[in-house]
């Protein structure tokens, strides 16, 4: 697994939160001013040659979902953040909190 750009991450909490969504499902979820459809798109592209999500063809679109869990990706941060931050210390990062 790789760390997701915070654009990438946007798309993937909103994903997470439809489980399910075209394109334009996810822009709706963004506020004013919503990013192009054309950048979502490409940023979903990006995710599904990542391995992050799927599609399945819905008409002459796609309708996409997750492959990677939130709380997979969540325990990935989690350890990459006590690794390069907290020499896998706990407790220095509890102290932080």
């Amino acid at each position: 697994m790789e760390r997701l750009t915070p654009a990438e991450e946007q798309v993937m909490l909103r994903l997470w939160k439809l489980q399910k969504a075209t394109v334009k499902d996810i822009q709706e979820l963004y506020k004013e001013p919503k990013p192009a459809y054309n950048t979502t798109s490409t940023i979903v592209r990006i995710l599904e040659r990542k391995k992050f999500i799927k599609h399945t063809s819905l008409g002459r679109g796609y309708m996409y979902s997750p492959k990677v869990t939130r709380e997979k990706y969540r325990e990935y941060l989690i350890k990459h953040l006590l690794s390069n931050y907290y020499d896998n210390n706990k407790q220095d990062l509890k102290n932080d909190i």
